[in-house]
């Protein structure tokens, strides 16, 4: 009997390993493929972070070639302006490449995690490093996709991690219109087109604006009331004087080809209102995390 049983046993294990195999084994196989994915997803955004500040530095060098040739108008000063405009396109382009890759190894991970809670997670992590490579408006579609599934599980939820992921994916959303109305001005789209996109900004900023100073947290809510005050000044600025001033830390300095176009999809943002209580003009510099 002992040894038909163990006949049996080693008859069915392989059986046993595959069905293992092809459902929990492939659950916890992908969650640990997932995770070493992720590490590398981590470093490269690490890598992309480091060329960003490279490049928003390399703007401010820019400016001031382009305010000393206003100063001197000649040869010597035009050559350094130039130098310093191709150093400037250079640093962006490697790092809206490296923001792409790291897009492209956050999708990988997402992949693998498909259908669990984290995958919303890795799809913000995507949908923000879509963004600052330059694909703004696919970059907002996951974001918003991110928020509308965010949104639902906390309705149903409650959870701290669901309403931690909504407030994240908004204040991206409520950046990148913001990046994605300046950049369609300096490509000299259409008025009614760009300022589509900077009202969803604006709505965003001024919801969390407002919600952090009810939740009594000034700091946040100062941030956040600057940054709103620099979206109404890019819909009060002189498209000169726009092209003038430097761009966000994390903006892309222009949107890459296959880039989506605004409008196409609209976006379930916060209720629309008044301008806030206290009243947002004149021209501040942008807040943390900007």
């Amino acid at each position: 009997m002992w040894i038909k049983l163990g006949w049996s046993l080693w008859v069915i294990a392989p059986v046993l390993l595959l069905a293992f195999h092809f459902g929990p084994g492939q659950r916890f196989l992908k969650k640990d493929i997932a995770a070493d994915r992720m590490v590398i997803a981590r470093k490269t955004e690490a890598e992309a972070h480091a060329l960003q500040s490279v490049a928003y530095e390399a703007q401010f060098k820019t400016l001031e070639a382009r305010k000393q040739l206003e100063l001197n108008d000649d040869e010597l000063h035009r050559q350094q302006l130039e130098r310093a405009s191709q150093e400037e396109q250079q640093a962006y382009a490697s790092a809206s490449d490296a923001w792409k890759n790291t897009a492209d190894r956050y999708q990988e991970v997402e992949t693998l995690l498909e259908g669990t809670p984290q995958a919303n997670q890795i799809r913000w992590l995507r949908g923000r490093a879509l963004v600052r490579a330059g694909e703004v408006f696919n970059g907002i579609e996951e974001l918003q996709a991110t928020l509308d599934q965010a949104t639902r599980e906390q309705e149903t939820n409650a959870g701290q991690a669901e309403m931690a992921l909504a407030t994240a994916a908004r204040e991206e959303l409520a950046a990148a219109h913001y990046y994605g109305a300046r950049l369609l001005r300096e490509e000299g789209r259409s008025t009614e087109g760009w300022r589509q996109v900077s009202e969803t900004s604006r709505q965003q900023f001024r919801f969390l604006a407002e919600k952090t100073s009810k939740d009594k947290v000034p700091e946040l809510a100062s941030n956040l009331q600057r940054n709103l005050e620099r979206v109404l000044d890019l819909e009060q600025q002189d498209r000169s004087e726009l092209i003038g001033r430097p761009i966000p830390k994390e903006s892309p300095r222009g949107r890459r080809p296959g880039d989506g176009e605004p409008g196409k999809r609209p976006g379930i943002g916060p209720p629309r209102g008044d301008r806030p209580g206290n009243g947002a003009s004149g021209m501040m510099e942008i807040g943390d995390g900007w």
